[in-house]
């Protein structure tokens, strides 16, 4: 009988059992936090904004109605303002991805090779990633007006110094053909910091010795930069490739604080048609399928540069 009483009868808890169900409870309230703040905030708004592409859902109706696939067959077939809109969204991608990127990595390799003030360097250029889009943005359109803008000022200043005649007045911002070319310098200069970083890790994460074994077999700078320092970099390279695609193609606030999608449409990107067919014109349902049509083309996108750039992974792991 004593025995079964002993058996029986419950242990005290330990301090190192009881701190580490406390633990647990944190552990577990943390997960069932986030899931929470990720089933609200995406995971809902996703599933119901799908639901509204299918119709044409306005807010101050009481009722909606539903039209299957037409708010899509009308963006992709009938709306010539949203092709437009995505090569635009396309434009700005390629010319602040594909030649930033190669800018910013001229840029990592020069402050790699940096023995001094590199850490003043590389927080001098990350400054701008931390600043505020629409504060910056409203600075480059200050710094872009045609008449008083600094650009503009230094140009007409410098052709009075060399004694040459006064160039005309260059519409930054009001001109198609300069328009989105400078949005793309915007955007360059603004996420030069975050894809530098990312690079200059890459570089500083390659072993001296390859760079060493290549020197004693005769080889030069151009050789070990595309023999040892490009491979072993491209898991970086395709990192910041593919995110500078996906936020690119998301990019708004430059668009609509320095031009407003124009002038003649020039600047108006997705992402603006999709505020202004929602949030202007309350066609809550053809903004909704807006959006998940960009969603697939970035989902394919993505895809598509991950599987074309998984032999580079393979070549720098």
């Amino acid at each position: 009988m004593a025995f079964l009483s002993r058996l029986l009868r419950p242990e005290a808890a330990s301090p190192h059992r009881i701190r580490l169900a406390g633990q647990n409870a944190m552990i577990a309230g943390a997960i069932v936090l986030a899931a929470a703040y990720f089933l609200i905030w995406t995971v809902f708004p996703f599933i119901y904004t799908f639901i509204y592409s299918f119709f044409d859902w306005q807010p101050l109706r009481p009722t909606q109605e539903f039209l299957g696939l037409d708010n899509y067959a009308e963006a992709l077939f009938k709306d010539q303002r949203f092709w437009l809109a995505m090569g635009n969204s396309f434009e700005f991608a390629f010319g602040n991805v594909v030649l930033g990127t190669v800018i910013c990595l001229l840029v990592a390799v020069m402050i790699n090779s940096v023995k001094r003030f590199q850490a003043f360097l590389r927080a001098s250029y990350f400054m701008p990633t931390v600043t505020g889009m629409v504060a910056v943005a409203l600075v480059w359109e200050f710094i872009y007006q045609p008449r008083f803008g600094i650009l503009n000022t230094s140009i007409f200043a410098t052709a009075d110094f060399l004694n040459l005649p006064p160039p005309p007045e260059i519409g930054w911002l009001t001109r198609p053909q300069h328009a989105m070319n400078s949005l793309i310098l915007f955007g360059f200069w603004k996420f030069l910091g975050v894809r530098m970083i990312i690079l200059l890790a890459g570089l500083q994460n390659i072993p001296q010795t390859y760079y060493e074994a290549a020197q004693i077999d005769g080889a030069g700078a151009r050789a070990s930069f595309f023999r040892i320092t490009l491979p072993l970099l491209m898991p970086a390279l395709s990192f910041v490739v593919v995110v500078g695609v996906i936020n690119s193609l998301q990019v708004f606030v430059p668009m609509y604080v320095m031009t407003a999608g124009g002038p003649l449409f020039s600047t108006t990107t997705v992402v603006l048609l999709l505020y202004e067919k929602t949030f202007q014109l309350f066609r809550f349902g053809y903004g909704a399928a807006i959006s998940f049509i960009l969603f697939g083309i970035i989902m394919l996108m993505t895809f598509v540069q991950l599987r074309f750039l998984r032999s580079s992974w393979d070549i720098g792991a």
